[in-house]
């Protein structure tokens, strides 16, 4: 039997095992959410809290994170000495009419210090509003209104492009999906248009030398060349993808992993991107709350004196290493890709295999999106055999 919750199926077995979690969905379906927004109904249980690797839901039911909260909360659950940070800073006032603080010019010093060659950090809560004002900032610098972009940059209506289904109005940004060639080509008709060519890195589809490639056609256009880096800049390590892949941006844009779960993003940016800072209007309210701030240089203090990027690196690719030969052991008809902290994996056939994993890990007690990245912590390599204890046991159970 399968019970419907705003089209989403749980079937009796989710009922039994999940039963405040369907409630509290049903309920929050009706005046708060939807069943896109909740991820297409893919899981019967909502988070509630966590400490370190682990997060808990409503029926109490505990998990390892394998998602890290799309990759945001890097160090881990709850840390320490982030709470710490965050409850000194709340104590004594959060939020003020004011220049920049201390803590706002502290965090803009440490991001030019990761990295080295920007000049100036604008500071915003959310990924799509970094990359929003980097593209801002860019026409500008070069006084030309359009946008070329790869991958995924956020929800704001500049680059619906990303999720057409869902655009209702013409955009000065065009997606591409091709490689150098196509942005040559593209570029040698409409370069006197293009104010921007906005890039997110993917270091498991493709190679630094292509990256490199678009880095400088973009430049020999005149346009500038922004580094989508909110999901690897901070995990990828000092100086983000740009310094692994030797590129040279006009612009990178930070935010997950930066604050380690608090609402924190930012565009590092130089030359005429800079300058365009004072002819345009990137400001907002929050850009001076304290309780990010402070998140975010307790989180850049650890991730450096820990080496938290070559600690998740190291997890990564060990745990990896280890579910390939346990899905070749078991026939399980799924290819990992992944860059050290991040992986993805991709099916190679049709027969959903990749799905039932999911639903059968969410019971052995880890928690993961087989339609996103897998997103090691530093307090999960901490866990890592028994993260691979469970995917085993799950993998008999298919």
């Amino acid at each position: 039997m399968t019970t419907h919750v705003d089209g989403i199926g749980f079937t009796d077995d989710d009922a039994a095992r999940w039963p405040r979690s369907i409630r509290h969905i049903e309920e929050a379906h009706t005046i708060t959410t939807s069943h896109r927004t909740d991820l297409e109904g893919r899981y019967p249980c909502v988070m509630t809290h966590g400490s370190g690797a682990v997060i808990t839901d409503l029926d109490d039911h505990d998990y390892l994170d394998l998602t890290s909260a799309f990759g945001a909360v890097l160090v881990g659950h709850a840390e320490p000495a982030v709470v710490e940070a965050v409850t000194a800073a709340a104590a004594s006032g959060n939020l003020f009419y004011t220049s920049a603080s201390p803590r706002r010019l502290e965090l803009a010093q440490a991001l030019l210090h990761w990295f080295p060659w920007g000049s100036r950090v604008l500071c915003f809560k959310t990924g799509s509003c970094a990359v929003t004002a980097a593209v801002r900032l860019a026409q500008h610098a070069t006084g030309r209104q359009g946008v070329l972009t790869y991958g995924y940059h956020g929800w704001h209506d500049w680059h619906l492009e990303a999720v057409p289904e869902y655009r209702l109005f013409p955009s000065y940004a065009t997606g591409l999906d091709g490689g150098p060639e196509e942005l040559r080509e593209v570029l040698r008709r409409r370069a006197d248009q293009i104010g921007a060519v906005v890039v997110t890195p993917l270091p498991h589809r493709y190679p630094p030398e292509h990256y490199q490639d678009l880095n400088r056609i973009a430049h020999e256009h005149g346009c500038a060349f922004v580094l989508d880096e909110v999901k690897t800049g901070i995990r990828a390590g000092a100086g983000g993808y740009t310094a692994r892949a030797g590129l040279n941006p006009d612009a990178v844009t930070v935010s997950k992993g930066l604050g380690n779960g608090f609402p924190i993003s930012a565009v590092v940016c130089r030359g005429e991107m800079a300058l365009a800072h004072h002819r345009s209007h990137v400001w907002n309210t929050y850009q001076h709350e304290q309780t990010a701030l402070a998140a975010a240089l307790t989180t850049l203090d650890l991730t450096q004196r820990w080496d938290v990027p070559g600690t998740v690196a190291a997890a990564g690719e060990w745990v990896v290493d280890q579910l390939r030969g346990l899905f070749t052991e078991h026939g399980i008809p799924l290819e990992l890709v992944g860059w050290g902290p991040s992986f993805e994996l991709d099916e190679t056939d049709d027969s959903g295999v990749r799905e039932r994993l999911q639903q059968t890990l969410l019971r052995h007690g880890v928690f993961c999106d087989v339609e996103d990245d897998f997103n090691i912590s530093y307090r999960l390599a901490e866990q890592t055999e028994v993260l691979m204890e469970r995917f085993t046991a799950a993998v008999r159970k298919l």
